[in-house]
């Protein structure tokens, strides 16, 4: 299931990294680098792509950001469990991506872009739950067809 999202990601980032500049390719590589940068620059590059994927257009700039957020994604995947019929994991997946990106866009970004990947991460992960919340009730709701009886007219 993880592998699937993680690939889903990479072959995103692929297919839009011919639209970035040598500039932007250099801003994502360092915003990845976990050897080179420390994790406070790390952050600020986050931010200023998210900031980027705000005023920029949303095509290119949101596989950017769903792929330096890959890693917390994929983890945070690992939690959550599809209860077919109703959720299945290609339903998680397209959920997740989607509260991601709802994040990049709104979440408040911190001076010096402190706390972006926790506040993302974050954000994403409570919106995942709630969504699976609100679906799990609305199962509930549901009654089976055949136990409806047909009302008098």
């Amino acid at each position: 299931m993880a592998t699937n999202l993680a690939a889903d990601i990479k072959a995103g980032y692929r297919s839009v990294e011919s639209c970035l500049t040598e500039e932007e390719l250099s801003l994502v590589a360092r915003a990845r680098d976990p050897i080179n940068t420390d994790a406070l620059e790390r952050n600020r590059l986050l931010c200023e792509v998210v900031c980027t994927y705000r005023t920029g257009p949303k095509s290119v700039w949101g596989p950017v950001v769903l792929d330096l957020l890959a890693s917390g994604l994929v983890l945070m995947l690992q939690g959550l469990r599809p209860e077919p019929p109703v959720i299945d994991e290609e339903e998680i997946h397209q959920q997740l991506i989607l509260e991601a990106l709802k994040a990049a866009a709104v979440v408040p970004l911190l001076p010096g872009g402190r706390q972006t990947r926790f506040r993302l991460i974050s954000r994403t992960y409570t919106s995942m739950l709630r969504w699976l919340a609100r679906e799990g009730r609305r199962r509930r709701r549901q009654v089976a067809f055949e136990s409806c009886r047909e009302l008098p007219r």
